[in-house]
């Protein structure tokens, strides 16, 4: 569980930075409304943010996932490697779909305010210049104060964990999807039918297509997951209210909003998550051959021999 719990920290943080900049351009559309329009398109949005931020306008906020989302992509391979113990038959599509709902539910809780203090940190400073940035007033310093600030306004539920509904809502199915996802592409795309013996070009291209899959049954939640964490307290009763307000002015477009970078961000941010945490768990964490367990059987058997031989050696240890 150790080794999976690291091996899940390292693929996160590579995916992360892969992937952060298409997030901020997806939760930029996402938040913004008809009646306050900044960009036209995640074209426009890219450029705006390039020439009014700088580059680093794209990366508001990273620290917070950085180790977060890495914290979770941990457990999420952990939680899952234990529940597929569990069954019998652990590679088939539904025991992959039933152990990654177990996993992305387990992990909600935890992402829930990580992406909450994500999403208030690229939304601060829209169209300012980053030297102007670092100068001007804003509401939050960092990641901390976000969550501080969160928690003196509307409490732990209200506030630190405000979204959590639709983070379950979104997680659950989108999990569901992802591990049996990336098994069918390696059963389809492998020489083998074996994930070991796929190219690396081939597990980077599978990663892309497991993150889209999963993106795509569960998007709709996280719109309005992203539309509720940003706003501010008073704008929304609940989640079911911004769903219904985000609906009746905006109509059923809204649900789709940025989901063209979000397939971008899929590309880089899965094509290096899972296969960078399979090739470190075949790296490191091979199980002893069939040869090494026979020798070591036979070490084992010598030392009981001389053992029984031999017991004036061990009353000399004692």
């Amino acid at each position: 569980m150790a080794l999976d719990f690291g091996f899940g920290f390292v693929a996160g943080v590579t995916g992360t930075i892969a992937g952060y900049p298409f997030d901020t351009v997806k939760v930029r559309l996402q938040t913004q409304t008809l009646n306050h329009r900044l960009y036209s398109g995640s074209l426009d949005c890219f450029i705006k943010i390039a020439k009014q931020e700088s580059i680093l306008g794209f990366y508001k906020g990273m620290s917070s996932p950085m180790f977060g989302v890495a914290l979770i992509n941990g457990i999420v391979f952990s939680i899952q490697n234990i529940a597929k113990g569990l069954f019998d038959n652990p590679d088939t599509y539904i025991t992959l779909s039933i152990t990654g709902v177990i996993a992305g539910a387990s992990q909600s809780i935890i992402c829930s305010p990580i992406e909450l203090v994500k999403t208030r940190l690229q939304m601060q400073g829209i169209g300012q210049q980053r030297k102007l940035f670092a100068l001007s007033t804003h509401l939050y310093k960092g990641p901390l104060d976000c969550l501080k600030k969160s928690y003196e306004r509307r409490g732990l539920r209200h506030g630190v964990l405000r979204g959590l509904s639709m983070t379950f809502a979104r997680d659950i199915p989108s999990f569901a999807a992802y591990f049996p996802a990336w098994q069918f592409f390696v059963t389809n795309f492998s020489p083998t039918g074996q994930e070991a013996d796929m190219p690396m070009y081939m597990s980077l291209i599978g990663g892309g297509f497991t993150g889209i899959a999963a993106w795509t049954v569960s998007y709709p939640f996280d719109v309005i997951k992203s539309r509720y964490q940003a706003a501010r307290d008073h704008v929304y009763k609940g989640v079911w209210d911004c769903t219904v307000k985000s609906f009746r002015t905006e109509g059923w477009r809204v649900f789709t909003r940025g989901f063209v970078p979000c397939t971008l961000r899929a590309v880089p941010t899965n094509a290096f998550t899972y296969p960078v945490y399979a090739l470190l768990k075949r790296t490191f964490d091979t199980p002893i051959d069939e040869g090494e367990s026979i020798s070591e059987n036979a070490n084992q058997t010598k030392v009981m021999i001389i053992t029984t031989v031999s017991p004036p050696s061990i009353s000399s240890c004692d």
